[in-house]
């Protein structure tokens, strides 16, 4: 696949209906019993709030670098301001966004220990959009439709999609030839007549056509032309789970399949927003809707493989393969962010580090008895620079991007992070890892990081070498056989 176009996804502006709203997490730790009722006590450490509903759809799209503009009510309260500064704080257009009187801002709060949820209360009011933001908008469509390249529908719904709005926004769009993408939500799917693409999941695409019971994949692909045909769709995409995507043509009823992408499940949260939100911009950047399929699809994988609502990124869509090799090369500025969500999920951090030249059978053991000591493996590999330093001109043998894409390729390692100084104090110093990870040959010896990792509660490990297995005895070896 061309990843070149990846980077127009700047280019593109997404207009953006939904139903927006605030996520809220309050994150702790269970160590009692209440001796007032049978229930957990919770010792909050922290508060987070972020945006949620429609608004993971604005979170996924501007951390891929396209650009939003949305049309949506929330209420004229503290969490409608909070909505709206961290809209316009993500360079997201909000002058269509009406703040309503005496309605409220929908927010929805998870109580969290060990990355599970205890307790989910929402706090919302189910109404229908004012008849006078749908004629504000009907009256203003020409501003509201400049520059731009595609529509997302994203129904939670909550009231912000009705079906005099959407069939509004559908019928501009058309006029003006821009594709709408919808992620819907209950029953009826009249409202979202003449869009271009739905994309329920499996359960939401069983209540729409009415089939109680599995259906297999012809019946499948019959139930998606008929959806399509009864209300005007190009296209349904039924995202499967485990069974990945089914993208169904409304003209012929071909279906085709993409299997889902091996990743550890962590979270699901959100992962129907990051979907639609790569496909979205994908299509918009001119990408065939079976590669828009598979980006989104390697996105997803992503998401799932975080708590919470995640995002991903174009570099992580570039580095992860289709066959499960997750994104595994870190930059200096994700570091801490991955190791804070790590944490957040309860994993034990191990680190290690080395010039790794001429992978060979000792780097391996070394590997697998690191990652036994913990739940992520993050391993620091020094720059062809650094490794000139240390050893010579005449090394490496072999480039940092290549020992890259070896070290990427052993399931053993999570997370790879290349390093230019002389030692890894520094990237040790920012992941501050549970477990620092050397050989047996530095027993007696003052490890770099050492102070750092057992000030934070860590602790530093010496693991056995296997005898005689070196990159210079395998250069010496090679010298000596063929002079």
């Amino acid at each position: 696949m061309d990843y070149t176009r990846l980077k127009k996804f700047s280019e593109i502006k997404v207009l953006v209906l939904g139903d927006f709203m605030l996520d809220k997490y309050i994150t702790g730790e269970v160590k009692r019993i209440s001796p007032e009722a049978p229930v957990p006590v919770i010792e909050v450490k922290e508060k987070e709030t972020y945006l949620g509903g429609a608004g993971n759809v604005i979170n996924n799209i501007t951390a891929l670098g396209g650009h939003a503009r949305i049309i949506t009510c929330i209420g004229n309260d503290q969490a409608g301001d909070y909505l709206l500064d961290h809209m316009v704080g993500k360079g997201v257009d909000t002058r269509y966004v009406w703040k309503v009187e005496g309605e409220r801002t929908i927010i929805k709060t998870r109580i969290v220990a060990k990355s599970q949820q205890f307790l989910r209360y929402d706090e919302e009011d189910i109404r229908e959009i004012p008849e006078d933001y749908v004629n504000y908008v009907k009256q203003n469509m020409e501003e509201i439709f400049k520059d731009i390249n595609i529509v997302i529908i994203s129904d939670y719904g909550k009231g912000n999609v009705s079906y005099k709005l959407a069939q509004a926004i559908i019928k501009e769009a058309r006029s003006q030839n821009i594709p709408v993408i919808v992620d819907p939500k209950g029953k009826d799917y009249s409202k979202y007549t003449g869009a271009t693409i739905c994309t329920p999941n499996m359960s939401e695409f069983n209540a729409v056509v009415g089939v109680n019971e599995i259906m297999n994949e012809e019946q499948i692909a019959i139930k998606g032309k008929k959806l399509c045909e009864d209300i005007n769709l190009r296209y349904v995409l039924v995202t499967r789970s485990e069974k990945g995507m089914s993208l169904i043509d409304g003209n012929d009823g071909k279906k085709q399949d993409l299997p889902a992408i091996a990743k550890e499940v962590v979270d699901v949260t959100g992962a129907g927003d990051t979907v639609i939100s790569v496909f979205s911009l994908a299509m918009a950047v001119g990408y065939s809707l079976s590669d828009c399929c598979k980006l989104s699809n390697k996105a997803a994988s992503i998401v799932i493989s975080h708590f919470g609502a995640a995002t991903t990124n174009i570099k992580e869509i570039e580095q992860t393969g289709f066959h499960g090799t997750g994104s595994k090369i870190l930059q200096w500025g994700q570091v801490q962010q991955v190791v804070r969500n790590l944490k957040k999920e309860g994993k034990k951090i191990v680190f290690t580090n080395g010039c790794f030249d001429l992978v060979h059978a000792g780097h391996i053991a070394s590997f697998e008895q690191a990652r036994a000591l913990g739940d992520v493996l993050i391993v620091g590999l020094n720059s062809d620079t650094s490794i000139r330093i240390i050893k010579g001109d005449k090394r490496p043998i072999v480039t940092q991007e290549n020992r890259v894409k070896l070290l990427s390729a052993l399931t053993v390692i999570d997370y790879i992070i290349i390093f230019e100084q002389d030692t890894p104090k520094e990237l040790i110093d920012l992941i501050i890892p549970d477990v620092l990870v050397k050989g047996k040959d530095w027993a007696g010896k003052e490890v770099v990081g050492q102070d750092v990792v057992e000030a934070n509660g860590g602790v530093v490990e010496l693991i056995d070498l296997e005898q005689g297995l070196s990159t210079t005895n395998v250069i010496e070896k090679i010298r000596e056989l063929y002079h």
